[in-house]
């Protein structure tokens, strides 16, 4: 095996692959960054921030960093499921001092369902998710009512929560999902033809690169009296 340190790099760099060396993909399964064990509380991840997003499936994470960049006031909570990405952003994270992001390796479903407090998530971005096809993984998909629970809980009324994906039917099924939810208001700007943050994702890249349509949906948390 082959270690290579890595010299400090803008974002932008995260597009493409960083080390070309033998490596064994298992070995970030012990050294990935996890997320407290038991109830933890989002808003002490980095005390005194005001605004909390959620990014989700931050892949090699130039979206995590591209919103550090735009949103100097905000606090960044990523999770990843692929251990290696995990580890590679929360290193690049590091060596680049930024306090302000927390990256977290692991199921989003079950990381999100021990967080609190209520109402403390400002926006949610969900990347590109449920790679899955076949009907026996179908427990596996990570936009479901169940989740949306989870997320009308943490979300502070008004607060967003953006999809992006390159398959149709999903995005057809997440519309639908919010829609139906009694937490999550859909009729302003459901479906959106361009990316209202400008932050682009490395999933997107590749979807731009490849000539593939992004399918957008944004869901509004409601206020509940």
């Amino acid at each position: 095996m082959v270690l290579v340190k890595l010299r400090p790099a803008t974002w932008e760099e995260m597009t493409c692959e960083e080390m070309q060396v033998s490596e064994n993909p298992h070995r970030y399964r012990a050294i990935a960054p996890r997320a407290p064990e038991g109830q933890f509380r989002l808003d002490q991840v980095a005390p005194g921030t005001r605004t909390i997003e959620l990014d989700l499936g931050f892949g090699r994470g130039r979206s995590l960093f591209a919103r550090a960049e735009q949103e100097p006031g905000a606090h960044l909570v990523g999770i990843e499921v692929k251990t290696k990405w995990a580890f590679k952003v929360d290193q690049r994270r590091r060596e680049l001092g930024i306090e302000r992001i927390a990256v977290y390796c692991g199921d989003a479903r079950e990381i999100l369902s021990r967080a609190e407090p209520e109402g403390c998530v400002d926006r949610v971005f969900i990347h590109f998710p449920d790679p899955w096809w076949k009907k026996r993984h179908g427990k596996r998909k990570l936009v479901s009512a169940p989740f949306l629970d989870t997320l009308g809980r943490l979300v502070r009324s008004g607060g967003e929560i953006f999809f992006q994906t390159d398959v149709e039917s999903r995005a057809e099924e997440y519309a639908a999902l919010v829609s139906a939810h009694s937490l999550f208001d859909t009729s302003r700007d459901c479906f959106l033809d361009e990316n209202p943050f400008g932050l682009l994702s490395n999933r997107e890249v590749r979807a731009h690169a490849d000539g593939l349509p992004v399918y957008r949906v944004l869901a509004r948390r409601r206020s509940i009296s």
